[in-house]
């Protein structure tokens, strides 16, 4: 058992040492399963001989230890679980002698510190089982015979290779669908920022489904061997050997540090392994942003081998074939169109695949008729590609251009252009593009993949039943809006701000597909200003009438507005799953009506003015002298447009009714946006700084707060209203959670007492270790109000941070107007209209300097010096 233990250890020293040293991790694999092997067949050979003379003899003769999955296969990561099956003959003297041997085997390999997943079967119920169970299919597929009789499992291999014979395609089916499953768990885009190297999609699972269905359909297990069966091309071949060399050293290196199975690739993860291979960064990208292009490229080659394959086994080409010709019909002489799909007429692949504009109209037609392209057709477009002239003509720019005019469907067809370079021939930006990683803890797909992704939300606006949907149909030229989408972000990469980049590339895109001047302006404009909006409507007080104004003037035209207001959710939305949330969709929805009343001539002044003449009726009966009547009549517009009014009758009314040092609180469940709206009111000299107070007692009961606004009434009255998450509660949360809410506060408004947070904050939310920390960023507008300074603050987030920011403002004598909170994951945007206590704008650079230096202090302790 020690000679084990030590075996073991000396195992991974030597897997640390040769990976160390830039061995490939096919090579380290292949050592680490050698070594394996010698210490269990060593343990194996021990325990045999310590049995009783008829359970050694039925144990030597009728017992296989076999090696199955990734084990079998030969490719032991560092970490990973040694997958092991006694298989015996089914007889009463191999069961009995099996079962016993195999609780010895197993205790034996824990106690030496082997993680093992171990069964026992007989012959025929590893047969009925492989049978029934695409996933133990697949594991025995990899079998070998590490000690006793080897024909157990050339007998297992023969029967199954018989039952897989009387129904290929089936088979291969089942494999299909159950990788797809887990999949469907792991991520179906290659695109996704942090992948799992192993069960992502393009990653090392799928380079093993390549060798199933190989063996299943062909009887051939190796890459090269499926390129001579004509299933895939040399290169392809090629390209599945490359990649698995890349994704098993990156496999290796993340169990090696991990010191455990860890197949997630994370952005830690990455900075470090690029950092260890000494990827420097140049051109604007980052050396870690270089490493994970190479990955992307990887698994996106991996992923268009099986599909090619999948698309092999779930339409049979003689099928295909045959369906079209008897109910298909031909367009423009070149394709066939039929149930089966999509195709190049016999003798016409050159024509299709050798031109820029047959592979545009043969995704055209696809998506016009909603039907897949022939794989053999699209693997000879995708061989012809490195051939195609990047040199566009008129032609080419039409039929690039008479997609957008069908707007369903637009994403996949713009997708499978980018597969086979053609997008980039069009829009040269996207070569720059391709697998860029967006290195930081809010995005989830690289830069091309996110632009497309926008696009194809943008079009599912058709059937949002809010406002974006009727915003969507409001707009009659939808393409300028959609060329936007697909453009936004294709600056990023580059030294300069990738909004101006941007710009510049979407002039150069106008001027390539020859758009009308201006339609080419509209572009331009939303590229450079895709973030104007996200950024005023989350991180402004559109309550300020100054910031819209502006805002409006800049846009220009109710259309523009449109587009911009489109362009915005769906860059919002597709970030990543959780991003687009109702809360956003009504601020941005906010600012759009606001924004369009100036535009269209009614300005949002008249909102106020309504809700004045609504509150009437709600008095009515009242006498002039009602405390209630009295503040009623002074409520500053923004109290008016932005709280219900029956709400706000009952929160003035028990403002009306307080003591001199009375303070109510609410906590209100708002299903419509999933979120708590929390009221205070109280009187100024019962708490100043009620801000900091209210902000210490949220986070206290671990509320997320996403806005404050700050209404000081006539009288000297206070009313503040909160917009907060509750993740202790999926949906609504009880009622004595939100009276143990509105405790909290009036307990923190009386008594000036610093809060206790809790130690775990968000336990769902993504850990971020120190490497991918960055120090907190404070920065400070005077221009953009004229009746506020906005500070900005860019911090990792950890309990009491908002409180602690919240604490320094007060401490240095300023007042807070309102508040917007973004949290982007572990990062936060916290951005605070602030006043002296006077209620006037702060420009000393003395006070915003001190108010800085306050703020580092409290960020510092969590994300390290500026």
């Amino acid at each position: 058992m020690a000679r084990a233990a030590a075996a073991l250890a000396e195992i991974r020293n030597r897997i640390a040492a040769q990976h160390a040293a830039g061995s490939p991790g096919i090579q380290a694999c292949a050592l680490a399963t050698d070594m394996f092997d010698m210490a269990i067949i060593a343990l194996w050979e021990a325990l045999v001989a310590d049995l009783g003379g008829a359970d050694r003899a039925a144990v030597r003769d009728r017992v296989a230890v076999v090696a199955h999955g990734g084990y079998g296969r030969r490719q032991m990561a560092p970490g990973s679980d040694v997958d092991l099956m006694l298989l015996h003959d089914g007889s009463a003297a191999a069961r009995r002698a099996a079962s016993a041997a195999a609780r010895r085997l197993l205790q034996d390999l824990c106690d030496a510190g082997f993680t093992v997943g171990q069964s026992v079967r007989s012959l025929a119920e590893a047969v009925r089982l492989a049978g029934a169970d695409a996933t133990i299919l697949s594991s025995l597929l990899d079998s070998r015979t590490l000690a006793g009789p080897a024909g157990l499992v050339e007998s297992l291999a023969f029967k199954l290779r018989k039952k897989i014979a009387r129904g290929r395609r089936r088979v291969a089916t089942r494999l299909l669908a159950a990788r797809g499953e887990e999949a469907d768990r792991f991520g179906r885009s290659v695109a996704l920022l942090e992948p799992n190297v192993k069960r992502s999609r393009g990653g090392l699972r799928d380079i093993q489904l390549v060798r199933w269905l190989g063996t299943v359909l062909h009887d051939v297990d190796t890459p090269e061997e499926l390129a001579m069966a004509g299933a895939i091309s040399r290169a392809d071949a090629a390209a599945i050997r490359a990649a698995e060399e890349f994704l098993v050293r990156v496999r290796n290196d993340l169990h090696l540090a991990a010191g455990k199975p860890a197949d997630d690739l994370t952005r830690d993860q990455q900075l470090r392994i690029a950092q260890a291979r000494g990827i420097e960064s140049c051109a604007g990208l980052l050396g870690v942003e270089r490493f994970m292009r190479d990955y992307f490229g990887h698994a996106r080659r991996v992923a268009r081998v099986v599909e090619a394959l999948e698309s092999g086994v779930r339409r049979p080409a003689r099928l295909r074939s045959l369906t079209s010709g008897l109910f298909g019909h031909e367009v423009d002489g070149l394709y066939r169109v039929g149930p089966g799909g999509v195709a190049a007429l016999p003798g016409r692949i050159d024509r299709v695949a050798g031109s820029v504009r047959g592979v545009i109209r043969l995704v055209e037609l696809a998506t016009l008729y909603d039907l897949p392209i022939d794989a053999r057709t699209w693997e000879q477009v995708r061989a012809a590609a490195p051939t195609l002239s990047p040199a566009v003509d008129s032609a080419d720019r039409d039929a690039f251009l008479a997609l957008f005019a069908r707007p369903e469907g637009l994403g996949q067809a713009l997708r499978r252009l980018h597969e086979v370079g053609v997008l980039e021939m069009l829009i040269p930006g996207f070569s720059h593009a391709r697998d860029l990683l967006q290195f930081n803890n809010y995005h989830t797909f690289t830069v091309d993949e996110h632009c497309i992704v926008a696009v194809e939300r943008a079009v599912a606006f058709a059937s949002d039943p809010g406002w974006l949907g009727a915003t969507w149909r409001e707009l009659t030229r939808k393409r300028p809006l959609l060329l936007a989408l697909l453009i936004h972000d294709l600056g990023k990469g580059f030294v300069e701000d990738h909004s101006e980049v941007g710009a510049r590339i979407a002039r150069d895109v106008a001027a390539r597909l020859a758009l009308p001047a201006d339609e080419g302006e509209i572009v331009e404009f939303l590229v450079l200003r895709h973030l104007a909006m996200a950024h005023l409507a989350f991180r402004r007080d559109v309550g300020d009438a100054g910031l819209v104004v502006r805002f409006a003037r800049d846009v220009g035209s109710p259309e523009v507005l449109r587009m911009l207001s489109l362009l915005t959710a769906a860059d919002v939305s597709a970030v990543g799953p959780g991003t687009w949330t109702k809360w956003k969709a009504d601020l941005l929805g906010d600012l759009h009506y606001r924004a369009l009343g100036h535009l269209d001539g009614e300005a949002p002044s008249v909102d106020a003015d309504r809700g004045r003449r609504a509150l009437a009726p709600l008095l009515a009966g009242r006498d002039a002298d009602d405390p209630l009547v009295r503040i009623a009549r002074r409520l500053p517009p923004a109290v008016l447009r932005d709280t219900p009014l029956p709400r706000l009758v009952e929160e003035i009314g028990r403002l009306s009714r307080l003591p001199a040092d009375g303070v109510f609180a609410a906590a209100r469940w708002q299903p419509e946006t999933g979120t708590v709206a929390v009221s205070v009111g109280t009187r100024e000299e019962v708490a100043s700084g009620i801000f900091h107070r209210v902000t210490g007692a949220l986070a206290a009961e671990r509320l997320e707060i996403l806005a404050a606004d700050i209404h000081t009434l006539d009288g000297g009255l206070v009313l503040d209203h909160f917009t907060a998450l509750d993740p202790d509660f999926a949906g609504e949360p009880p009622a004595d959670r939100l009276a143990d809410i509105a405790a909290a506060i009036r307990e923190a408004v009386k008594a000036d007492q610093p809060p206790v947070f809790s130690r775990v904050w968000n336990p769902f939310a993504p850990r971020t270790s120190p490497v991918g920390m960055l120090p907190a960023r404070i920065t400070f507008d005077t221009e953009s109000s004229a009746e506020t300074t906005i500070l900005e603050v860019f911090a990792h987030d950890s309990p009491g941070l908002l409180y602690g920011i919240a604490r320094a403002l007060f401490d240095a004598g300023l007042s807070v107007r309102s508040a917007r909170i973004g949290t982007y994951l572990d990062q936060v945007v916290d951005a605070f209209h602030v006043t002296d206590r006077q209620g006037r704008k702060v420009v000393d650079p003395a006070v915003l300097a001190a108010v800085r230096a306050a703020i580092e202090r409290v960020a510092a302790p969590l994300t390290g010096p500026a």
